[in-house]
């Protein structure tokens, strides 16, 4: 995948490269044959929705190649890391850093989530991903972004669940979280700018913020 922008590190399994998807053009025939329905990109930019509740059930090794390939597919101004989480050991201290910085946050909102009974910042998803850029790059978080919206978009395309998050940032940058961010396959001198869980989502969205609605002022000039 030399070809394709932004580096891709996987922490827990070496599975991605084994796959027989070898580029992300012309594949649809493949996962069709496997009786994976693939949505259009309308479908899926109205189908998406924020899920905060998984299946504990694994994402096959195809099928999360191409959710992570559609990131390296995104717009970009400069270089980005992706690290695909799916040592569950590490996610869960990723999860855990994240949950008690919330528990001792001055923002009110990030409090009243932590104190939710059952919450977890990730979420319990079986793949966490994490967005990284050279801290001093000034398009990294907007490189980072469109990577993001890329990877959410394909994975509704594909019938799973994915979520954008802030939280695991904030375990994963500064002096004080570099042994985490180590750990994740963050670069040295580079930022976390966002991440995304991705999953089967489970029958309820426990944890869901309500009905998804269009947002955006929009003027048109003539």
């Amino acid at each position: 995948m030399k070809d394709l922008p932004g580096e891709v590190g996987v922490c827990g399994q070496n599975l991605l490269h084994n796959c027989p998807t070898t580029s992300y053009t012309y594949v649809n025939e493949y996962f069709l044959r496997k009786g994976v329905l693939i949505m259009n990109v309308t479908e899926a930019i109205s189908k998406r929705i924020s899920v905060r509740s998984y299946e504990n059930k694994p994402i096959p090794p195809d099928i999360l190649k191409r959710i992570v390939e559609a990131g390296q597919w995104a717009p970009n101004a400069g270089p980005f890391q992706i690290s695909v989480i799916l040592n569950a050991g590490l996610r869960q201290k990723i999860n855990d850093r994240a949950f008690d910085i919330m528990v001792h946050s001055e923002n009110e909102f990030a409090r009243q989530r932590a104190a939710l009974p059952g919450y977890q910042p990730v979420y319990g998803a079986p793949v966490l991903i994490l967005l990284s850029a050279p801290a001093d790059a000034p398009f990294g978080p907007a490189n980072t972004a469109l990577a993001a919206e890329n990877m959410l978009l394909e994975a509704t395309g594909l019938g799973l669940g994915s979520c954008y998050l802030v939280s695991p940032t904030r375990a994963l940058n500064g002096e004080s979280n570099r042994d985490l961010a180590r750990e994740a396959g963050v670069p040295e001198g580079y930022t976390v700018q966002c991440a995304l869980i991705v999953g089967y989502a489970a029958a309820q969205n426990k944890f869901g913020l309500g009905e998804r609605k269009k947002r955006g002022a929009v003027n048109y000039i003539e």
